[in-house]
């Protein structure tokens, strides 16, 4: 079952879903990143592997490699998903 992460904080429009995907790339794992209207980032990843996604939050929260990100990610809400992996930014 892939995961759906909903990151909250200033999220849009600061690079965020190019942010997102290089630390996808990072972890080799498949998604996407899109703006959600209420203001967050949903981020469909297409794994199950709780460890993996634990450290690509973990990444994204302390962004160890200093990829370009002008924003900030206060919280990371994670669900199971079972959905099509679609989004408007592709990894």
């Amino acid at each position: 079952m892939a995961k759906r992460l909903i990151l909250n904080g200033r999220v849009q429009g600061v690079f965020c879903r190019a942010y997102c995907s290089q630390y996808a790339r990072k972890h080799r794992i498949r998604g996407t990143a899109s703006n959600l209207t209420e203001g967050t980032v949903r981020v469909l990843l297409a794994t199950d592997d709780t460890e993996l996604v634990n450290r690509y939050i973990a990444d994204l929260k302390g962004n160890p490699n200093e990829f370009t990100f002008y924003g900030r990610i206060d919280t990371v809400d994670v669900y199971d998903y079972s959905g099509t992996i679609d989004g408007d930014y592709q990894f």
